[in-house]
């Protein structure tokens, strides 16, 4: 799998635990277990936490309403996960 892909799919995979969070299920056991696995990985989690990031501007420049926060918190709360490394 090439570095890219791998990336947008950890990415993708805090999206997903995100949106169980905002759906009302529990999400901070598995976004702490994940975060931790892409910790583990050298070099891996800055990547990843930069790409938390444009996903968390675009959802917000797509949601002026902000009836997201809560999804976008969540990923920020992960990117802060990531930059603890």
């Amino acid at each position: 799998m090439s570095d890219n892909r791998e990336i947008l799919d950890l990415a993708n995979r805090f999206e997903s635990i995100a949106t169980d969070g905002f759906e009302g299920r529990p999400y901070r056991p598995a976004l702490a277990e994940l975060a931790t696995r892409v910790r583990e990985r050298p070099g891996m989690a800055p990547r990843v936490a930069h790409a938390l990031g444009i996903m968390i501007q675009l959802i917000g420049e797509s949601d002026p309403e902000e009836r997201f926060a809560a999804k976008t918190a969540i990923l920020r709360e992960a990117v802060g996960m990531l930059s603890d490394a």
